[in-house]
């Protein structure tokens, strides 16, 4: 392995770790033993970013990890897959979600976090579900099926600054049993704004947080919302469509995706008039929300050879005002939505596997510490490649790639990669 590589991973563990504070994470069990719960939780850690699919496979990595390795993330020998279960089982949730805000604002700070193509920051949150054999737990909705055994659900709501480079994790918040998405998106909300304050200025979801009370929510905390637009609000989808001129192209965008397929976005965008009325006898209040600013059709057309194979057009509603953004800057507002789902929701589902092998299942707690634990990694990794690796090509390595190539940095670090690597001071928190 090329040594310089073996030195990026080394000053990756040497400048990354110590922000997470992980020593600060609550420890709960009745005794410590011979494990600290923050060696516990590197050492599981270390094995996500190495591309372990298990807690047994995590202990080999800590049993086959090099001695200045295991030095420079105090991880002190093998971890045993028993003790890292019982810790997870018991570590507090919100413990791991705190050392994942230490992180992103460490990041913030240091300016790795400075929006690319938008003038504003903007977070992308969507659904995500694992289910689980799992029941009779307030992080879990019990499902009961007419054919099969009951299972559970655990639901949680994935928040990605996916204007920052990497599209990064910044938050993973659990659904309680008793509610759903829409239901828990304006405690989401407060979450984010407590946390990271000005770091964001637009928050976007899809149809599974539209009501006019979670755009309100949004408005009340000094944001911008910008939300997908479906029949569940038939007057105002109406409306939109039949005020947005389809001739009216305000912005387009052309990829080309293989030698002989391209996709093309084009965007239509209508400032809101507080007068606007659908159909006789609507008011505006019955017609469109009192927050809205601004409707948005995005229409993608993918072709191949010249013959159109896919067509998709959706709408949007948003409390910026039109002007705010230039058209060029709206259709990467509405692109970068998706980031959520094809960078952070992608890469835990495929490169980690996280749908497949959730390490820990039986245990909801210890399931969902795993969870909070990948979306560490995810961050960690995605900022690495996208702001600390300089080249093009290893900026667009492969997730299965870059996870061998922490594992086996690893395996051979040395105290001599170690040597004259230039140890970063922490920055004073700031909000």
């Amino acid at each position: 392995m090329r040594e310089r590589r073996v030195r990026r991973v080394a000053g990756l563990l040497r400048a990354r770790l110590p922000e997470l504070d992980l020593e600060a994470v609550p420890d709960v069990r009745a005794r410590e033993g011979r494990w600290s719960l923050a060696e516990i939780l590197t050492g599981v850690l270390l094995g996500i970013v190495a591309g372990a699919r298990s807690l047994a496979e995590a202990e080999e990595l800590t049993d086959g990890m090099s001695p200045a390795a295991r030095r420079l993330a105090s991880v002190p020998r093998r971890l045993p897959d028993t003790t890292a279960r019982d810790a997870l089982c018991a570590v507090p949730l919100d413990g791991l979600r705190a050392a994942l805000h230490r992180l992103v604002r460490a990041a913030w700070r240091r300016k790795a976090l400075t929006p690319v193509d938008l003038p504003v920051g903007v977070v992308a949150l969507d659904g995500k579900v694992t289910a689980l054999p799992t029941l009779n737990h307030p992080l879990i909705q019990n499902q009961h099926p007419d054919v099969g055994l009951p299972y559970g659900l655990a639901r949680t709501v994935t928040c990605a600054l996916v204007s920052a480079p990497g599209r990064p994790c910044i938050d993973a918040v659990p659904i309680p049993a008793e509610t759903n998405e829409a239901g828990h998106f304006q405690h989401v909300l407060a979450g984010l704004v407590e946390t990271y304050g000005a770091l964001f200025q637009v928050v976007t979801y899809d149809a599974g947080a539209l009501s006019e009370a979670n755009g309100a929510a949004v408005v009340a905390a000094g944001k911008d919302y910008v939300f997908a637009l479906k029949n569940d609000h038939f007057t105002m989808v109406k409306l939109a469509t039949e005020l947005l001129d389809p001739h009216e192209i305000a912005a387009r965008r052309e990829d080309v995706l293989d030698n002989a397929t391209t996709a093309t976005r084009e965007i239509q965008i209508l400032a809101v008039d507080p007068s606007h009325g659908y159909g006789a006898g609507k008011g505006p209040e019955e017609s469109v929300w009192s927050h809205a600013r601004t409707f948005l059709r995005v229409t993608s057309t993918v072709r191949r050879s010249g013959v159109v194979i896919e067509r998709d057009s959706r709408l949007f509603v948003s409390s910026r005002a039109a002007d705010q953004l230039t058209p060029d800057q709206w259709l990467q507002v509405v692109r970068a939505h998706w980031g959520v789902e094809n960078n952070n929701h992608h890469t835990l589902d495929t490169a980690f596997a996280e749908d497949e092998r959730p390490w820990i299942a039986a245990d909801a707690n210890g399931m969902l510490a795993v969870l909070l634990l990948r979306r560490i990694a995810y961050t960690l990794l995605a900022l690495f490649r996208a702001v600390t690796l300089r080249s093009d090509d290893h900026r667009a390595m492969r997730w299965l790639a870059l996870l061998r190539w922490v594992r086996d940095a690893l395996i051979v670090l040395s105290a001599e990669h170690v040597e004259n690597l230039r140890l970063r001071s922490l920055a004073v928190a700031t909000r």
